[in-house]
């Protein structure tokens, strides 16, 4: 059997081990509005069964399979199932997805010696933290080792959310999620490494997505996590992680995104064009790597949706039982963002979530081609320059998009295309080519852009 997060249409409740819908569904389906959601009652490993609340029970399907997790602000549930169980679900009226739950993988790349160097290149050095912290960063990783020295003396700041699969949340055998944590918010005390805040006044909220083991999680345990960030109070998400897309992941980040939360994620490390997820999702930030000398790693992702790049290969942070290492890595960039993201809306905490993304951007160092690219993004983050920006912004709305540029007729060169005719324009569109197939029309269009003709 494989695990599938199932859809349903309408809002639902588990009782006795019964799904149970509870809204209004599209299509007629009959649901019940006065009952409210309970909560899991079906544990793991107890039978599957989905039912709709009519004016009599009506099964919806005869598949059977077994609860893992439950999803009910996304009105689906994670479930064992068969194949061919799968298919049948599909084919119901009553069900609007099964997709298999995607596994997910720490975007980690490889351990190297090597000194840090990240702090200075983001400008984190430059900014001074903020002495309380309106904004809390949740890192939902594979745990943190409490004990270590960059971390015991900030307990107070620190909280996190056990997971009956993964384990307590303060401890970390893996290492990985503590590696970047201390990237976020590693102490200023005389030894080890700094974070971009280093002073101790973050608040950071943990979730254990990853065992002992690291390896891999799914999309349904990570759904959950951004739940329990949300429910924590969590304003920044940090996820150096990815895999495949989900429908409720999808959800999941646009929740949060909604609720004014401000997502990070790492683009990957298969250092070619494909897509990794979260981080390719609208709603979150997605971080490639660069070195020491501002050049793209090797391994980091290319695509149009990598948004920012941060430092990445070889950084130097923390690491289980007091140690420090070095890693690289997709997931090693992700926290030097969201850590710079965190130092400067603490210092401007009337800023909306959308303000400091778009001033991340916007002040972001320009690297590789001029503008954004595939490569870049919009550049390398840059705190103090997203923080000047965001003190002379925030609250002041983006300025309008200018009107289209009006083309001159004389400006535009007739020739014939496979029976249309066209016109290569000239002056500041002369990239493009615009089809003109009336002439009684005084209009053109230029890459969906309608333009007038004088």
């Amino acid at each position: 059997q494989l695990l599938y997060l199932i859809g349903l249409t309408c809002a639902w409740v588990l009782r006795d081990h019964e799904v149970d819908y509870v809204d209004g569904a599209p299509g007629g389906v009959p649901c019940r509005r006065d009952a409210v959601h309970r909560g899991v009652q079906g544990r793991r490993g107890a039978p599957l069964v989905l039912s709709a609340v009519g004016r009599e029970r009506t099964p919806i399907t005869g598949v059977t399979g077994t609860i893992v997790l439950d999803l009910p602000v996304y009105h689906a549930v994670a479930a064992e199932l068969t194949e061919d169980g799968a298919a049948a679900l599909s084919a119901d009226a009553h069900v609007e997805y099964v997709e298999e739950d995607a596994k997910l993988y720490p975007a980690q790349s490889q351990y190297e010696p090597n000194l840090p160097y990240g702090i200075k290149m983001v400008q984190a050095d430059q900014v001074d933290e903020a002495a309380s912290s309106p904004q809390k960063v949740c890192i939902i990783d594979s745990g943190l080792d409490l004990g270590h020295p960059e971390f015991s003396q900030q307990r107070g700041n620190i909280g996190g959310t056990d997971d009956r699969g993964t384990g307590r949340w303060s401890t970390d055998r893996d290492g990985h999620g503590t590696h970047c944590a201390g990237t976020i918010f590693g102490l200023r005390n005389g030894e080890g490494v700094i974070g971009v805040n280093p002073e101790g006044n973050l608040k950071v909220h943990i979730i254990k997505v990853f065992g002992d083991s690291g390896g891999w999680s799914y999309s349904s345990s990570l759904v959950t996590a951004v739940d329990r960030c949300l429910a924590a109070g969590s304003t920044i998400l940090s996820l150096s992680l990815g895999g495949g897309s989900s429908l409720s992941k999808k959800r999941a980040f646009d929740r949060a995104e909604a609720q004014g939360v401000l997502s990070f994620a790492a683009a990957g490390n298969n250092g070619n064009t494909a897509y990794a997820y979260p981080a390719s999702y609208g709603s979150v930030v997605s971080v490639g790597s660069v070195d020491s000398r501002a050049r793209l790693s090797g391994f980091s992702q290319r695509n149009d949706e990598v948004e920012l790049v941060a430092p990445g290969s070889s950084v130097l942070s923390t690491a289980p039982r007091g140690r420090y290492t070095s890693m690289s890595g997709t997931s090693m960039a992700t926290p030097h963002a969201s850590g710079v993201a965190a130092l400067v809306w603490n210092n401007v905490p009337t800023c909306t979530a959308a303000e400091v993304r778009r001033g991340l951007a916007r002040t972001a160092r320009d690297l590789g081609s001029r503008g954004r690219d595939n490569s870049f993004g919009h550049g390398l983050v840059q705190a103090k320059a997203a923080l000047e920006y965001l003190r002379s912004t925030c609250g002041v709305p983006p300025p309008p998009t200018p009107a289209p540029t009006p083309v001159d007729f004389a400006a535009l060169t007739l020739r014939e295309d496979a029976g249309r005719t066209a016109y290569a324009l000239s002056g500041t569109i002369s990239d493009g080519w615009a089809t003109y197939p009336d002439a009684t029309r005084r209009e053109l269009t230029v890459r969906g852009a309608s333009c007038a003709v004088r």
